[in-house]
């Protein structure tokens, strides 16, 4: 019985000790997490997502973490992803998370994204642009997030991971200081 104790608690210890698949950002326990396996918001991508909140003030409008978050893909496409859609991406994304009808273009809350290419390196290309989304959680508004978005193409796994950081502060604010210093793992690729 204690061998089988022992062995029981040897295990725990290693499944708690590694990285899973849903820890795609470098980031400590005060950060506030969410998973999501893909498919996933109206999109057919096969993958997981991770999301990560500030310790303090995501959900309140006087603070400056205000709707300030990142957001992490692993998901399964064999190429790089064009700002175009990832622009439709992030449309998807915002609608069915403030619950918009998605057939409904015409919908005051329906959310709209422009973003553009920035710097492309052999593996990586680098995006900034800006999400009108409505706030269904604090304000029930129609609100800007800003956007830098890192996109990971990994020949090696024939996936892409991509990393958004978003905020309605604007790119010169603290806050993009914070989030700045989010990275992805770096051994997503292996």
């Amino acid at each position: 019985m204690k061998k089988i104790i022992l062995l029981l608690m040897l295990c725990s210890i290693n499944a708690f000790g590694q990285k899973n698949e849903f820890n795609l950002i470098e980031l400590d326990t005060t950060w506030g997490q969410e998973v999501i396996r893909f498919p996933a918001r109206n999109m057919n991508y096969k993958g997981v997502g991770e999301v990560r909140f500030p310790p303090k003030g995501w959900i309140k409008p006087k603070h400056d973490n205000f709707w300030s978050y990142t957001y992490a893909w692993s998901i399964n496409v064999n190429r790089e992803i064009p700002k175009k859609e990832l622009a439709i991406d992030l449309v998807k994304y915002f609608n069915s998370l403030n619950h918009i009808d998605m057939s409904d273009i015409e919908n005051k809350r329906y959310s709209s994204a422009t973003i553009t290419k920035v710097k492309q390196n052999k593996t990586t290309a680098y995006f900034k642009g800006h999400v009108n989304i409505f706030d269904r959680f604090a304000t029930n508004k129609m609100i800007t997030l800003n956007v830098l978005i890192e996109s990971y193409y990994c020949e090696k796994k024939k996936e892409t991971n991509i990393l958004f950081k978003f905020s309605p502060k604007e790119f010169n604010h603290n806050t993009w200081k914070m989030l700045q210093k989010v990275k992805l793992y770096s051994d997503l690729c292996n």
